[in-house]
């Protein structure tokens, strides 16, 4: 959802007094409609975000960091050499429209950005002197080399606006607190909450901003995940069921040679009595008690030794299909119990954080420096929980998905186990182990308490949880932060006991 208009111009009175004055240092384009501006004025530097995406089309000071392209798209290099260092003289706002110009002079030219946040006509316009658009960022009705005119003024639909302190540039004590205590109607994440009193009090505006689309933008995400796993999850459940079929009508096939091995047999006792041409021959079947008389076919153009040695043979493509195709059988009917499952969870609206599908929307991860702790010292506790296990091994617990990330790809050794709830968001947990070593099931039962306590399955008190080695352990191109794929992993189910967890609560550092 776009800005509201009164939203807009509140933004507008904040950019002036934090911009207007300042030279742009660097531009970016971290994603296709979004563009971030480092603006540099005495005593600071402000990163400015304009994203012009149809549903979260914004303009606002921002505090998070992006990851950016190797190398710049077109608009992007046009935007550098035309701009870049170059000194901000205005923002301005057209009247009763939610389109902010901002003028830049730069060697003694003019050129002006016009920032449409108009929902699907959203669009960022680089004019000069003359009003003569250069670039467009977005296909648009106004083309390379005509004059911009503002397009004509519509309705703009009522939104709900951000609180008073916001709108003239305040923010009281109470709102810092119940950020804090995420007592806000879009909750904060831990790390926009501890720069509450820097970012948020300089720019409260853009924090409002920056907090409301972060989570609508995770939700849009966690939405995107959500409906490409049920694809997936119906498209291999239905594979599954496919393959059982197949299975089942093979080893129907081979059901018929169940008795081959006897009429081998009974072959073998008639050799001299079958010539050559022969189409069948008729015997006694002396392995039934009843003795019926039995006609078996034949090869003609093969002698009796190939016609026996052929009934042994389809003995055995039975015999194998009972050692092989079976199994087959069986385990891909787990298979179809486990997608059945998985695919019931999806329904209910929960995302499989371990089944991230690699070719997930591209988003903006950024991972906590730091470095791996040394052997014999203790790791540092910023980013995670420690703990310590019934046998004294220590349990570091994340607390933010980018402190997963943390922990999990610079904290952990790849010899550490590493535990996470199926299934559900939560921490990554890491249990410290000597290489070569494996965990003690204590130790197993308290790593997978802490990590059910600290996911979305505390509330039911009981859940699953999967544990592998952390070598097992990957992050994809692209993932968001606290995503990752896991391979070799085993599962064991676990309940809250008050009495474990209140022995392990009483020993976070």
């Amino acid at each position: 959802m776009a800005l509201s208009l009164s939203e807009c111009e509140s933004i507008v009175r904040e950019l002036r007094k934090a911009i207007v004055g300042g030279f742009i240092q660097k531009i970016h384009q971290p994603q296709p409609l979004t563009l971030t501006l480092e603006v540099r004025s005495p005593g600071q530097t402000c990163s400015l975000l304009v994203c012009v995406e149809p549903r979260f089309a914004r303009l606002h000071l921002t505090s998070q960091k992006f990851e950016n392209p190797p190398t710049p798209p077109p608009f992007c290099a046009f935007l550098r050499s035309h701009v870049e260092g170059g000194r901000i003289a205005e923002v301005s706002q057209e009247p009763e429209d939610r389109i902010v110009l901002i003028t830049i002079a730069k060697a003694e030219q003019m050129s002006v950005l016009v920032i449409a946040l108009t929902g699907n006509q959203a669009n960022v316009h680089v004019l000069n002197e003359k009003k003569l658009v250069l670039r467009s960022l977005r296909d648009s009705r106004v083309k390379m080399g005509e004059r911009y005119t503002p397009p004509t003024l519509r309705p703009v639909p009522p939104q709900e606006a951000l609180p008073p302190s916001a709108m003239d540039g305040r923010i009281t004590q109470d709102q810092i607190v119940n950020l804090q205590e995420g007592k806000i109607r879009e909750p904060l994440s831990e790390a926009a909450i501890q720069r509450t009193g820097t970012f948020g009090e300089m720019y409260p505006v853009s924090a409002e901003l920056e907090a409301r689309y972060r989570q609508r933008e995770q939700e849009d995400g966690r939405d995107t995940i959500l409906e490409q796993q049920l694809v997936q999850a119906r498209k291999a459940l239905k594979q599954a069921k496919r393959k059982i079929q197949a299975l089942q009508e093979d080893f129907k096939k081979t059901e018929r040679f169940r008795e081959y091995a006897r009429y081998g047999e009974l072959l073998k006792s008639h050799l001299h009595e079958i010539k050559k041409g022969q189409e069948a021959i008729t015997m006694v079947d002396y392995y039934d008690p009843a003795l019926p008389t039995l006609t078996l076919p034949l090869d003609p153009a093969k002698d009796a030794v190939w016609n026996m040695k052929e009934y042994f043979r389809k003995y055995h493509k039975y015999i194998g299909a009972q050692e092989h195709l079976q199994p087959r059988v069986d385990e891909a009917h787990k298979e179809v119990a486990r997608l059945e499952g998985k695919l019931a969870q999806l329904e209910q609206g929960i995302v499989d954080l371990e089944g991230l599908p690699r070719t997930t929307k591209k988003t903006n991860p950024s991972i906590l420096q730091g470095t791996r702790a040394s052997k014999g010292r203790p790791a540092p506790a910023q980013g995670y929980r420690t703990y310590t296990s019934a046998d004294g091994l220590p349990i570091l617990v994340g607390k933010t998905a980018k402190d997963n990330d943390h922990l999990t790809l610079k904290i952990a050794n790849p010899d550490d186990l590493w535990l996470h709830a199926r299934g559900t968001p939560g921490s990554h947990v890491v249990v410290r182990l000597e290489k070569g070593t494996t965990v003690p099931p204590e130790t197993l039962k308290d790593a997978a308490t802490l990590t059910l306590w600290f996911s979305d399955l505390r509330k039911s008190g009981k859940g699953e949880v999967i544990y592998t080695l952390r070598k097992f352990v990957r992050k994809g191109k692209g993932f968001k932060p606290g995503s990752v794929t896991v391979e070799r992993e085993k599962s064991l189910w676990i309940e809250l006991k008050d009495d474990r967890l209140n022995r392990l609560k009483g020993g976070p550092n």
